[in-house]
């Protein structure tokens, strides 16, 4: 925190005390015209403080900026530029966290039991997600990853190796040439090493079909929902990832594929490397820091926004020019809540990030400042108006 954040936390939290004076006063007016976002919070000055300390209580759990910024770093490192411009939804949370840094004990002690209660009841009810999913062997079983306790499992001659949350193909003996099926829940992430050392990071509410060990001249894996890919390179045998009717074809090779995005649709971002984009009988060749929209028979090629590649996997919900449906809907699947939407959304683009392991508290918070609509949760619901 630098010392003009500093000096702006001090400023608010006097005048939310009536301790301001004159020439305070007018610093403060200064810094008001300079950020927007205080203005909203101090115009509200006969809010309820139980109200405000609930604001607070959630927005003290949102990622500092540094955390953001390993994302930055990592796309540097890939020789990119990262585009913050508008870098909204941090700027509207950041200036609350400098204030709650002074002032939030000042609302604490105004806060009801009742209050409390009922936000660690909401609490305990709705989680982030986490690193869970069922793999369905060759024989049909069902094996719950998340609950199980070994470093290993048995599927015939093969035994698969677990550590971390990660299921790895790769350093497993007893290969055999079948197939296997990773289902990965609404609220939960997971990643695989396949037998050829390829990584795949899969998201919430996605599925991968894919062969114990690879045989023949092709590396070849079916999926839907969204994975992030880092390619082992094979050039003797290409990797080919299907996706409804298109395919992906890599050598060594780093992309993301989301099929959540737009119906009947899939998504390709392409980080690293280079990719051939198959569908209904079309192809393109892509290029990093692109993106191509396949189905219904065509395939559009774009610009790409890397960090939407990159950011989930890394732990983030990632907003750049996403309208609010689309957060809604990537919230309502990570949080696994059904969506109760009552009024008509704006379809304003925003841009910015939250740490996934943020309570749904504070995306709520957050998404109100930065919208202007209601959110409430309801038992698994979260209602918008």
């Amino acid at each position: 925190m630098n010392q003009e954040q500093f000096r702006i936390a001090e400023l608010v939290s006097r005048f939310l005390t009536d301790e301001l004076s004159k020439d305070e006063y007018q610093e403060l007016s200064t810094f008001r015209t300079k950020y927007p976002y205080l203005d909203k919070w101090l115009k509200q000055k006969d809010i309820k403080l139980a109200e405000v300390s609930r604001k607070l209580s959630a927005y003290k759990d949102f990622s500092h900026e540094s955390h953001w910024n390993e994302i930055v770093v990592k796309q540097k490192e890939m020789g990119r530029e990262k585009k913050r411009n508008n870098f909204r939804l941090w700027v509207v949370a950041a200036s609350i966290i400098l204030i709650s840094t002074l002032a939030l004990t000042v609302f604490l002690k105004n806060q009801s039991v009742r209050s409390a209660s009922s936000m660690e009841n909401a609490k305990a009810l709705i989680s982030p997600g986490e690193d869970k999913a069922l793999l369905i062997l060759s024989d049909g079983t069902i094996v719950d990853l998340a609950n199980s306790k070994n470093d290993s499992l048995i599927d015939g001659e093969m035994k698969l190796s677990m550590s971390q949350n990660v299921l790895d193909y790769q350093n497993s003996t007893g290969w055999t040439n079948d197939t296997h099926t990773l289902k990965v829940p609404i609220g939960g992430t997971y990643k695989i090493v396949l037998a050829d050392g390829t990584k795949i990071w899969m998201n919430s509410d996605s599925e991968l079909i894919f062969p114990t060990a690879f045989v023949g001249e092709e590396r070849r894996v079916r999926m839907k929902g969204e994975a992030y890919f880092e390619i082992a390179v094979d050039k003797a045998k290409p990797f080919r990832v299907e996706v409804g009717s298109t395919i992906i074809e890599a050598l060594g090779t780093t992309f993301n594929v989301n099929t959540h995005l737009i119906e009947n649709r899939t998504k390709t971002i392409l980080t690293e490397g280079k990719i051939k984009i198959s569908s209904d009988g079309k192809h393109q060749l892509v290029e990093p820091g692109y993106a191509t929209i396949t189905g219904q028979g065509e395939i559009l090629l774009k610009r790409a926004d890397i960090e939407e590649a990159l950011a989930w996997k890394d732990g983030y919900f990632y907003f750049d020019s996403k309208n609010l449906k689309e957060v809604l809907e990537e919230v309502a699947r990570w949080y696994n809540v059904d969506l109760d939407i009552r009024s008509q959304l704006t379809t304003k683009r925003f841009k910015g990030g939250l740490k996934k392991s943020a309570s749904i508290e504070t995306v709520c918070a957050v998404l109100a400042d930065l919208t202007g609509y209601q959110f409430k949760i309801v038992d698994r619901s979260l209602i918008v108006k």
